[in-house]
């Protein structure tokens, strides 16, 4: 393998992926310890002093911090089933995909950006409850910060801008609510309704306008949480002909996004979310 090229050939339609390459010359009975570091830095400045500090850092030390908060996070709940591969999904490798994957990095089909998707990672956030509560705490007040005072919400942000869509998506707006009622029936931690957020202030949507995407104010306006939750709620609350929540451009099931665009189209899934929310 020593002499196999590596291309340095990227573009469309290629499977590219990132290769490290160095030659070592091993004496008998002799030992290497071989440390690749991969990193990003905004400049080449900030590049080299990261690969400095890092280089000087007790790399088994971090080793060790690492390992111990996986094993105390995915050891918070033990699953013993007849089932050993149904073990093996539950005891780790969910709850392992769900923080590295889904709130860290963000990198489902449709976060390639690493955009938070406003129902998205409140979800996620709910499977951390008995290991992180903290992490779900922190997300409930970050999602509350992408609202705007009418209620309704971004259905996706980009973190490092504040940018990101504005739209008629209805559940958005219920999952608030129902992701703060899980933490405190789970914690009891009913302190974190009294936490002062702000609201974000944007064009809203005009007659016609499916959804827009820009980047909003931070509003003067602030509430509780408990109040972003209850607008949510508010917001959610008009209905169709046939007395069912009205549907929007999406009732989770982004697929369905014409079926409400005119404001008529009404969601039976919808109206039991509410209805577990407001319960």
């Amino acid at each position: 393998m020593r002499d196999a090229p590596l291309s340095n050939t990227v573009g469309a339609g290629l499977d590219p992926c990132a290769a490290l390459r160095t030659l070592v010359t091993l004496p008998p009975n002799g030992t290497v310890e071989l440390v690749f570091l991969l990193g990003q830095a905004a400049s080449t400045r900030d590049a080299r002093r990261l690969v400095s500090s890092t280089r000087a850092a007790d790399l088994t030390q971090i080793m060790s911090e690492v390992t111990a908060f996986w094993e105390d996070t995915l050891g918070a709940i033990k699953v013993k089933t007849p089932d050993r591969p149904l073990d093996i999904m539950l005891n780790g490798w969910l709850l392992y995909q769900t923080i590295a994957a889904r709130i860290w990095a963000r990198s489902g089909f449709y976060q390639a950006s690493g955009a938070y998707g406003f129902r998205d990672q409140l979800q996620d956030g709910m499977a951390l409850i008995h290991a992180r509560p903290a992490m779900t705490r922190e997300h409930l007040l970050r999602a509350a910060g992408r609202q705007f005072a009418e209620g309704d919400v971004q259905h996706w942000w980009l973190p490092h801008s504040g940018q990101g869509v504005r739209s008629r998506i209805s559940d958005d707006r219920a999952w608030l609510a129902t992701a703060i009622a899980h933490y405190i029936d789970s914690t009891g931690d009913a302190a974190v309704l009294d936490e002062v957020i702000p609201f974000i202030d944007g064009p809203q949507l005009g007659p016609g306008e499916h959804d827009s995407f820009f980047q909003p104010t931070v509003s003067d306006d602030t509430a509780s949480l408990f109040e972003h939750g209850a607008r949510g709620l508010d917001n959610s609350l008009p209905t169709g002909v046939h007395g069912l929540p009205l549907f929007g451009s999406g009732d989770w099931n982004d697929g369905m996004s014409r079926v409400g665009e005119h404001g008529k189209g009404e969601s039976v899934w919808l109206g039991w979310l509410l209805y577990a929310a407001l319960q």
